[in-house]
């Protein structure tokens, strides 16, 4: 499940950021695979640094049934959690506790990105399904 669905993302912000896309981690509970790590990017950590960095999207996946509490019962279920810096984009999809695809972009894959997060996020419910 969690699988396929970092490779869909993949393929759509491969298509759709032109150069932007920085990476793609798939985790799981106990385990993860770097499916997409842009060279400029993997040349800016340590293994440590990034297996700490994929230990925190896991860990934000758990946090998941807090959100969801917090709000009324028709926002539905969290399926991704967005942190914007200045120069990066982080996004967690959420598919179950700690299991899901954090991908980051470069902030200017944002610019012209009307529909982008609403898209990446379809694929994400069709995964639940």
């Amino acid at each position: 499940m969690a699988t396929r669905m970092a490779t869909r993302l993949e393929n759509f912000f491969e298509q759709r950021t032109d150069g932007n896309l920085r990476s793609i981690v798939k985790y799981e509970e106990d385990t993860y695979e770097i499916v997409h790590l842009r060279d400029d990017v993997a040349e800016q950590y340590t293994t440590d640094e990034l297996e700490s960095a994929i230990d925190e999207s896991r860990m934000e996946s758990l946090t998941a049934p807090i959100y969801e509490n917090t709000f009324s019962e028709d926002h539905g279920q969290l399926t991704c959690l967005v942190q914007c810096f200045e120069n990066v984009i982080e996004m967690n999809f959420v598919l179950e506790d700690g299991i899901g695809a954090a991908v980051a972009l470069d902030a200017e894959a944002m610019s012209d990105a009307h529909g982008l997060v609403a898209e990446a996020r379809r694929i994400v419910l069709e995964e639940r399904e």
